[in-house]
């Protein structure tokens, strides 16, 4: 693998982790058109592991405060917005993650089809143009029940299918709970932490290939760490000024290539 191939992919999985646009969906579709494949598993893992750096930088202050909260004591009046509390949503939401992705891990590896990733990027194009409804009124934007957190943590297991994004699945779904801007988006981002190095481990125990090499590596993880740290900027901007809906032409434009493709054989 080349310096710039390595580079390309970095950029590829920092921008398409977040965005709401679905990353194996681009893969599946990329695959078609150029004969694209992944990358080696080795890398794909190091790239992954840029994205979940730049979610730890990004979060930082809100992780900080989490891992705080186990030694201090927080009152009913007074505790912060991210606490206790938080890891036990995070818990709740991960479970049901964890359960969807592992009984839809060998369907997604081996029954996805073109038809499959057009119906993935309609329902994601529906998700994101219901991003702007609120169909419950809350007194505390910033509280997410743990009904709440379940239903997010099903949401970003389904996501586990190509062209349902899971930023834009996930984020959408909070916003229309009624959750805050920031809020639903920082929580999406805390909970693909555990889904993506959950995903990690799942790989590294079916075993990987070697590293491509010293500089190439280098590359590609800078590349996802510094592209994916812009591309949660650019996401929280968007759902925070409520245009998170902008994305949806474009996901509906990949929704109809894909039934094309799939027509066209």
């Amino acid at each position: 693998m080349t310096v710039w191939m390595a580079i390309l992919l970095g950029i590829l999985q920092g921008l398409t982790e977040f965005l709401p646009v679905s990353s194996s969906g681009h893969l599946v579709l990329a695959q078609h058109l150029l004969g694209l494949t992944g990358p080696e598993l080795a890398f794909d893992l190091l790239l992954h592991l840029g994205t979940v750096v730049a979610i730890l930088i990004f979060l930082r202050r809100e992780i900080s405060w989490m891992l705080g909260s186990l030694f201090r004591r927080e009152t009913g009046f007074e505790t912060p917005a991210w606490g206790k509390r938080d890891i036990l949503l995070v818990i709740v939401s991960s479970v049901p993650t964890a359960v969807i992705g592992f009984a839809l891990r060998d369907f997604v590896e081996t029954g996805i089809t073109l038809r499959g990733v057009g119906g993935g990027y309609l329902v994601l194009t529906l998700f994101l143009m219901m991003s702007n409804l609120r169909f419950r009124h809350r007194l505390d934007p910033d509280r997410i029940s743990f009904w709440d957190a379940l239903a997010i943590g099903l949401i970003q297991g389904a996501a586990v299918l190509p062209g349902l994004s899971r930023s834009g699945s996930t984020i959408s779904l909070a916003l229309m709970l009624g959750i805050g801007a920031s809020r639903s988006a920082k929580y999406s981002f805390l909970i693909s932490l555990p889904a993506i190095l959950g995903a990690s481990f799942l790989t590294l125990y079916r075993g990987v290939s070697a590293l491509p090499g010293v500089l190439p590596s280098i590359s590609g993880f800078l590349c996802a760490l510094v592209v994916g740290y812009g591309a949660l900027l650019l996401v929280e901007r968007f759902v925070t000024r409520g245009r998170f809906l902008r994305f949806a032409p474009y996901t509906l434009l990949l929704a109809a290539a894909s039934f094309l493709l799939h027509w066209r054989g």
